[in-house]
């Protein structure tokens, strides 16, 4: 049996996981959101009856982004196990057979979805606002059942402090994921390629198309960063870049998403190349 062979089974499964997730996530959104809108006027009296369904969309949400992730992570390995060596998809997954660029993707994503959480108002620091001044219980959680399109109902508000809550609302919470992740893959993907120029004996110095790869990745890899370096030479201050930056935000993640998926395939060309000139030079000596 081939590599291709052994590998189709987990690849299928991995789909079939992916597709579970992702339909879930879609059915259970338009249901509920169907649902709440078809009450009209009757949600205040429904709204406590509502919070176990809520509940329930929520926990739904939980499981079919796992049964997603899960999938993805199924399909990679897969891939992994599978791709031939002269392919790009084989250069990109070969960096992640070491577990310290796993690491890097896991840190580099985690501190961009801590940065993403505080663009896109999923954590809201308002030191001019006390929140049990306006009869808030500090702390406690408030869950809001609805009204509003698909995805974004129903939403928690975390009350943490006087002055600091986090909202969860599933569609941004599923966007902070998606994108954190592609940012640490990329992040992590750039450094491999960064790392493996310099190893190679092609050039004392990293390859031009190495250079310019894995740049890419890391100023795209982190579409909030590239925003910020670019509100500051515009001439705003911080305080002044974090405001425009919320704004624009929606369009940093249209422009960062095509872009995040697309590098490491420019990334994992130039290593190709590093890699085909070093057997070039080794086979002449």
């Amino acid at each position: 049996m081939t590599n291709i062979q052994k590998a189709s089974d987990p690849r299928q499964k991995g789909l079939i996981n992916l597709f579970i997730g992702i339909i879930s996530l879609i059915l259970t959104f338009t249901f509920y959101s169907h649902l709440t809108m078809q009450s009209g006027q009757n949600l205040g009296i429904l709204a406590q009856d509502l919070k176990p369904l809520a509940l329930a969309v929520l926990l739904m949400t939980l499981a079919s982004s796992i049964f997603a992730i899960h999938g993805i992570i199924g399909i990679f390995k897969a891939v992994q196990r599978s791709s031939n060596p002269s392919s790009l998809i084989y250069h990109i997954t070969n960096a992640f057979s070491n577990n310290k660029y796993w690491k890097i993707m896991i840190i580099s994503a985690v501190f961009y979805a801590m940065i993403f959480g505080f663009l896109s108002q999923m954590f809201i620091f308002r030191s001019d606002i006390s929140f049990s001044q306006q009869g808030i219980t500090i702390p406690s959680v408030n869950l809001t059942t609805c009204c509003n399109v698909p995805g974004y109902v129903p939403m928690l508000s975390f009350y943490i402090t006087d002055h600091f809550l986090v909202l969860i609302i599933p569609v941004n919470t599923i966007l902070a994921i998606i994108v954190s992740g592609l940012v640490g893959f990329n992040v992590a993907l750039a450094i491999y390629t960064i790392e493996f120029s310099r190893k190679s004996k092609t050039a004392g110095k990293v390859s031009f198309l190495g250079s310019i790869g894995a740049a890419a990745g890391l100023f795209i890899g982190c579409p909030t960063c590239a925003g910020s370096l670019i509100s500051g030479v515009l001439g705003f201050g911080f305080i002044g870049s974090i405001s425009v930056l919320a704004s624009f935000q929606t369009m940093f993640i249209a422009f960062a998403l095509p872009v995040l998926v697309f590098t490491p395939f420019f990334m994992a060309r130039s290593t190709r190349r590093s890699l085909t000139c070093t057997s070039r030079v080794e086979l002449r000596k």
